[in-house]
C-alpha cells in the first residue's frame, strides 16, 4: 500500500512539474511579446528552465522514496578521482556552456563563424552548442571550443557592408565612372542610407586588363542577397547605357612563322 501511494505521489509531482515548466515558459514569452521584445533564445531558456524544474522534481521524488544520498556520494567519493578522469571533458564542456549561456556571447539566431565553420545558431545546449551551417548541416560544438575559440560574428547588428568589385576598360573617362556608380548608390532603394553608414567608392587599382574600383555599401540583414543582385544589376545597366564597357580579360597569340 504504501508503495502505491509513493507511486501516485511521484506521478503527481512530475505531472505538476510539467505543467509548472509550461505555465512558466508561456509566461516568458507572453511577457516578452507584451514589452514588443523579441525572445532571441527560446530553445536555450527552454532547456535551462526543464533542468532547474527537473532538479527540483527529482529532490521531491528522493523525498517521497526516502532515498538518503550519503551512502552514495560516500561512495562516489572514495571513487572521485577515476570519476574525475572519466568526467573532465563533459564538465568543462558544461561549465563553459553555462558561460556562454549566461554571458550572452552567443544567440540563437546569430550568424556566426567559431574556429572556421560557419552557420547559423540554432541552439546552446549545456555541453555544445548546434550550428546550422549555410548547406543546411547540422554541426555539433563542444562548449569548451565556443568558449574558447576564436568567434566572428557575421551580424553584430541589423546592417552589414558588403563589397562590391567593379571593373571598367582603360578607355573609360573615369570621372564619369565615378558619377554613375555614385548615382547607382543613391537611387538603389535596397542601399541603407545615413550619415553613420557611409557608402563609398575607392580605386583599386590598375588591372591588367582593367581600372578597377570597389563599391562598398551597406544593407540590411533580411535584404542583403536582394540587395547585393539589384544593385549589381543596375551598375551593369547604367554603365552600358553610358557607354562605359565592362571589360574581361583577353589573351593576342601571335604565330611567328619560321622561314627555312
Amino acid at each position: 500500500m504504501d508503495v502505491l501511494i509513493q507511486l501516485i505521489k511521484t506521478g503527481i509531482t512530475l505531472v505538476v512539474a510539467y505543467i509548472v515548466y509550461r505555465l512558466i515558459y508561456g509566461g516568458i514569452l507572453r511577457v516578452t511579446r507584451k514589452l514588443g521584445k523579441e525572445m532571441r533564445m527560446k530553445n536555450t531558456l527552454r532547456t535551462v528552465l526543464l533542468t532547474i524544474i527537473l532538479v527540483i522534481a527529482l529532490m521531491v521524488v528522493l523525498d517521497i522514496w526516502r532515498v538518503n544520498l550519503v551512502p552514495y556520494l560516500t561512495a562516489l567519493g572514495i571513487g572521485g578521482i577515476a570519476v574525475g578522469f572519466a568526467v573532465q571533458e563533459p564538465l568543462s564542456n558544461f561549465m563553459c556552456g553555462l558561460l556562454v549561456i549566461f554571458t550572452g556571447k552567443l544567440l540563437e539566431g546569430d550568424v556566426v563563424e567559431i574556429d572556421g565553420i560557419s552557420g547559423t545558431v540554432e541552439v546552446i545546449n549545456y555541453n555544445h552548442t548546434v550550428l546550422r551551417t549555410f548547406d543546411g548541416k547540422r554541426v555539433f560544438i563542444p562548449n569548451k571550443q565556443v568558449w574558447s575559440q576564436r568567434l566572428i560574428h557575421y551580424w553584430p547588428t541589423n546592417v552589414r557592408r558588403f563589397e562590391l568589385k567593379v571593373s571598367v576598360s582603360y578607355g573609360s573617362d573615369l570621372a564619369k565612372v565615378l558619377e554613375v556608380l555614385k548615382k547607382c548608390l543613391d537611387e538603389e532603394p535596397l542601399v541603407e542610407k545615413s550619415p553613420e553608414l557611409a557608402n563609398v567608392i575607392v580605386f583599386n587599382g590598375f588591372g591588367a586588363s582593367s581600372i578597377d574600383f570597389n563599391v562598398l555599401f551597406w544593407v540590411q540583414r533580411q535584404n542583403y542577397f536582394d540587395a547585393v543582385n539589384s544593385l549589381a544589376q543596375r551598375i551593369k545597366r547604367e554603365l552600358e547605357s553610358n557607354g562605359i564597357t565592362i571589360p574581361f580579360p583577353q589573351l593576342d597569340v601571335h604565330i611567328k612563322e619560321r622561314v627555312i
